[in-house]
């Protein structure tokens, strides 16, 4: 089971500050980021997003071009936003292979940074923190133990240990008091600041994410059974979605000005987005094109073009006997769910087979004399509409990772 592992050791974060200090092309895409540590709809444009991550701060616009903010930010792990000023920004991590940042400030959106204190006696790597959305100055972080900052993160005090592995931490909107930790214990929560955790949902799974948006609904996920809320004031959990398979969300965040949009990012590292309240989930990674219109303009051009191979529902020309062959030795056409492999490869691989025809299979030829560019994508889309959680989740490289 993987569980969110927000780097608590010393070999995983070597591995991030050694990436993070590579060089990055002038365009990349949210979906070549490998990790994600916090999310904001705090972008400059309707729409745009920024993300955290061990390799700094970055803009996301519509498309998944991404802008980075920071360059010498550290391996951030987490991002803690001002309710008041999104340009206040709170993390902590490491500065370098063995040193621990502390508690790090930025006051200008995330493109520089300062240390603001240690965290404790020695400086802190916290794995999660959390601000009060009614008391700004009330900082919430979790290294070993829970500590507080009661002055806006410059001194620290310890209010005791953690029950069992700590994923994520949240603060109830009217009460600085209440605390909501996701642990492999469970989603629990505390009244008296901390001291003290009880359950808070009936559902006893692993808890990977906890969040409180802006109006003070509770959102949780509970590995293995889904995404949860409770709504503000009203006390009660309901399910918003099963539909995850064996992946987790991770990072989650609420648009504020369009409460049915969601962006989370999963166990695998992948950004998902809802457009629905968080009831039905998609990819990222061709975002710009996996519109319902572009689906349905897919799903056409396969049923005209690629179903005499592929066959209905993408199922493959053999779904008995993938491995089979033709007369003239040549492998049938393969599965384009997910029962096979075509969610290994990204988008601009699966474009590129479209247009280009496969090297490995001259059954399969290039198509770029009849479709455009834009056909190929909206076929992607299409095939992508037909793959569970699981594989939009573990789309492209990260395939490697949830095959162990």
């Amino acid at each position: 089971m993987r569980l969110k592992q927000q780097v608590t050791t010393f070999a995983t974060a070597l591995a991030i500050v050694s990436i993070s200090q590579t060089a990055w092309a002038e365009e990349m895409y949210l979906n070549q980021l490998p990790r994600i540590t916090g999310i904001s709809f705090s972008g400059q444009e309707v729409g745009t997003v920024k993300v955290a991550s061990p390799y700094g701060i970055f803009s996301v616009a519509r498309d998944g071009v991404m802008s980075k903010f920071s360059k010498d930010a550290g391996a951030l792990f987490e991002y803690v936003e001002h309710p008041e000023n999104p340009q206040i920004i709170y993390s902590s991590g490491y500065k370098s292979k063995t040193e621990k940042l502390g508690v790090v400030k930025s006051s200008d959106g995330g493109r520089t940074w300062r240390k603001i204190s240690n965290g404790g006696k020695e400086p802190i790597a916290f794995r999660a923190m959390a601000i009060s959305p009614s008391n700004p100055e009330v900082i919430f972080g979790i290294d070993e133990q829970l500590y507080v900052s009661r002055d806006g993160g410059r001194l620290w005090d310890v209010v005791g240990e953690v029950p069992g592995d700590v994923f994520d931490l949240a603060v109830a909107r009217d009460n600085p008091k209440t605390l909501y930790l996701a642990s492999r214990e469970g989603l629990l929560v505390s009244m008296d600041g901390g001291s003290e955790w009880k359950s808070d949902h009936p559902e006893k799974a692993p808890a990977t994410m906890v969040r409180v948006d802006k109006d003070g609904n509770v959102f949780a996920f509970l590995y293995g059974y889904g995404l949860a809320v409770k709504p503000a004031g009203k006390g009660e959990w309901k399910t918003l979605s099963k539909n995850f398979g064996q992946r987790a969300l991770v990072e989650f965040a609420v648009d504020n000005d369009d409460p049915d949009s969601m962006m989370a990012a999963t166990d695998t590292g992948a950004a998902v987005v809802s457009a629905d309240g968080g009831k039905n989930w998609r990819s990222f990674e061709g975002i710009a094109y996996s519109t319902p219109e572009r689906i349905a303009q897919g799903k056409k051009l396969f049923k005209d073009n690629c179903v005499a191979c592929h066959g209905e529902n993408g199922i493959g020309e053999k779904p008995g006997d993938p491995g089979a062959k033709d007369e003239n030795g040549q492998f049938v056409a393969p599965a384009l769910d997910d029962s096979m492999h075509g969610w290994h490869h990204a988008d601009d691989q699966l474009i590129e087979t479209i247009m280009e025809g496969s090297p490995r299979n001259e059954r399969m030829i290039a198509w770029k004399e009849h479709f455009s560019r834009k056909d190929a994508e909206s076929l992607v889309a299409y095939i992508k509409s037909l793959w569970s959680f699981d594989s939009i989740a573990c789309q492209g490289p990260r395939h490697m990772s949830c095959m162990r």
